[in-house]
């Protein structure tokens, strides 16, 4: 059928007055922003007052009136179904220009134009009685407390209702510090009416997703998730239409500031077992085109016209992958488990995420013990790349493409085999032997201060600190996000040399490369705070302890004193060494043997922390 565009010049009286518009599915939420407000409200009044200073002598007539300079406001876009009006573009415009007149109404005693600006607004339905022409049910119980300004109290159900709300306050606060006297605002509220310009393009088809995301409304671009809908639903029938929005919405919703991001990592859960860096780069940046497109993840899912039972694939996604999966996402990117705080807010990884979506099945009753034992083997997995020296981005996410495969349909007590054998596969690749052990001696004692990122460093020695308080019943001086992120002067924290750069130091050892290559193992490093570090930087070492017998319990255990006085630690040292054989001492000097000893310590310590055999 042929496209028919009608175009049609109107006031914004003409436009608002007695018209009903209905806000589609594939419709974002009411999201224009102050800024975005406000640079429309001083353009319009920019216009405004040049007019107005000109003519404010002039008794207001609607000869005048036509003398004023005229303000075009753009083209909303409107499609009609069975005859109603649907928005297609322009949305956040016409709700601006309805809270505007909304505040107007407010502020003129004035009764004709009173009953102006509110037929602007709502109108009245022989079936629905009073019903607000931009008919939304996201929007009727917010504006209703809007007309009759009254503070609205009830909690915000959508983003659509809190937008309202703090746009309206926008817009009060705004039009009030204009100060307007009667013979002004009501000038004002006639240019508003009869000489803001809009034009109303009339689309006479129902095909109109397309056109939707294509459209920029006023800066406010859509983002991919919103393009999505459009193209999902829009190939529904209108009659599902309705139903299937509410069922997207409500997902959305729970996604709140991680809509794409969930779209992204479910993509790579079900379908990247590999690294493919244009597959990633297409999948990240433009995830709504690439699976319409010709590849194999656009046929997989089958939400193209060409593809057999389209609408058929396009429900069962909505009804139950977008339900569950959605949820499941939610649940893990907002969990306070400490694992995902390690790996995401610490270490910046997000894989774990499409790993976990991969792992669980629809309503799978083990997704709490899946989301933390894939998130404590993802970060184990990290940390022993690390310590064993392997560590590289592009090997790390290949790996992690490669897990949504090998752990899918796997029971969890299979899931340390399964990273085991990833990490024992990478060391056979990168250091050529037949590896046994997920990390042995010789490896742990080769990292080092030179070769590990500070960030790392600092999370890897926090860890140790947890450790060891948890057994001791202790609490942190700061927790583990905190030592591993704070880099700053006085609260950050710093990795500090026991062995300092002096002359009884560097008698211990055979020349000045034995001493720099010893003193930066990691059996030598402690974490200091602030200025402690600086302060004890080139001390000897028994100078050093009295900075140590205040700071972490990883390096208060150097000092003697710490162990009068601490029975729980005590315990936990007997436990120590009647399980593992190893014991936490002291050291007055701390020479080439304290420092061998304290790294076989340090190795026993990480194997039980991490868990290896």
């Amino acid at each position: 059928m042929k496209q028919t565009i009608t175009p049609d010049k109107q006031t914004v009286q003409e436009a608002l007055q007695g018209r009903t518009y209905f806000v589609d599915f594939y419709q974002r939420e009411y999201v224009w922003s102050k800024e975005t407000v406000d640079i429309l409200l001083r353009d319009i009044f920019y216009s405004f007052d040049i007019s107005y200073d000109q003519f404010k002598n002039a008794e207001l007539t609607a000869g005048v009136m036509e003398k004023f300079n005229w303000y075009y406001l753009n083209i909303f876009i409107t499609n009609n179904i069975n005859g109603k009006a649907y928005i297609v573009d322009g949305q956040q415009r016409l709700s601006t220009l309805t809270l505007l007149a909304a505040k107007l109404y407010h502020l003129t005693d004035n009764e004709i134009l009173k009953d102006i600006l509110k037929a602007c607004i709502f109108s009245n339905d022989a079936y629905k009685g009073n019903k607000f022409n931009i008919d939304n049910e996201k929007r009727h119980d917010v504006m209703k407390a809007v007309l009759d300004n009254k503070e609205y109290t009830i909690k915000f159900k959508n983003k659509t209702e809190e937008t309202i709300i703090t746009r309206y306050a926008d817009i009060s606060k705004f039009i009030d510090e204009k100060e307007m006297d009667k013979n002004r605002l009501t000038a004002f509220i006639h240019y508003f009416l009869e000489r803001l310009v809009l034009v109303e393009l009339t689309i006479e088809k129902d095909d109109t997703p397309m056109i939707f995301e294509v459209i920029n409304d006023r800066g406010e671009a859509l983002k991919p998730f919103e393009i999505l809908k459009g193209k999902l639903i829009g190939a529904l029938a209108k009659e599902d239409t309705y139903a299937f929005s509410e069922k997207w919405d409500s997902a959305m919703d729970r996604l709140f500031g991680l809509q794409d991001e969930f779209f992204v990592d479910y993509i790579r859960s079900r379908f990247i077992f590999k690294k493919n860096t244009k597959i990633e780069t297409a999948v990240n940046q433009v995830y709504h085109r690439y699976i319409f497109e010709n590849n194999e993840i656009a046929a997989a899912l089958s939400f193209r016209k060409q593809d057999e039972c389209q609408i058929d694939h396009i429900k069962n996604f909505i009804n139950n992958d977008l339900k569950y999966y959605s949820r499941l996402y939610a649940t893990v990117c907002r969990n306070p488990n400490n694992w995902l705080v390690y790996l995401n807010a610490i270490n910046t990884f997000q894989s774990q995420y499409h790993i976990i979506l991969a792992a669980c099945d629809i309503d799978d009753a083990m997704e709490m013990k899946k989301i933390e034992i894939i998130s404590k083997e993802f970060d184990r997995f990290y940390v022993l790349l690390r310590l064993n020296s392997i560590y590289d981005s592009n090997s790390f996410q290949e790996a992690a493409y490669w897990f949504n495969f090998a752990i899918k349909g796997k029971p969890v007590e299979e899931y340390r085999q399964i990273f085991d054998g990833k990490i024992l596969e990478i060391l056979r690749e990168k250091k050529g032997k037949n590896a046994t052990s997920v990390l042995e001696y010789n490896a742990f004692l080769k990292a080092n201060y030179t070769n590990l990122d500070t960030r790392f460093l600092r999370y890897f020695l926090a860890r140790v600190e947890k450790y060891i308080t948890t057994q001791c019943n202790c609490e942190m001086q700061n927790d583990v996000q905190y030592i591993s992120t704070r880099t700053g002067h006085k609260t950050g924290y710093h990795i500090e040399h026991i062995l300092s750069r002096n002359e009884t130091n560097l008698g211990y050892f055979e020349n000045e490369e034995a001493f720099e290559n010893h003193r930066n193992q990691l059996g030598g490093l402690l974490l200091l705070k602030g200025l402690d570090n600086i302060s004890s930087s080139n001390e000897e070492y028994a100078d050093k302890l009295k900075t140590y017998s205040v700071g972490l319990m990883w390096g208060h255990t150097l000092c003697t004193d710490f162990y009068h006085t601490n029975k729980d630690f005590d315990a936990f040292n007997n436990t120590l060494h009647e399980n593992y054989g190893i014991m936490i001492k002291p050291y007055q000097k701390f020479d080439a043997q304290a420092l061998e000893d304290r790294n076989k310590l340090l190795y026993n310590l990480v194997k039980i922390i991490w868990e290896i055999d």
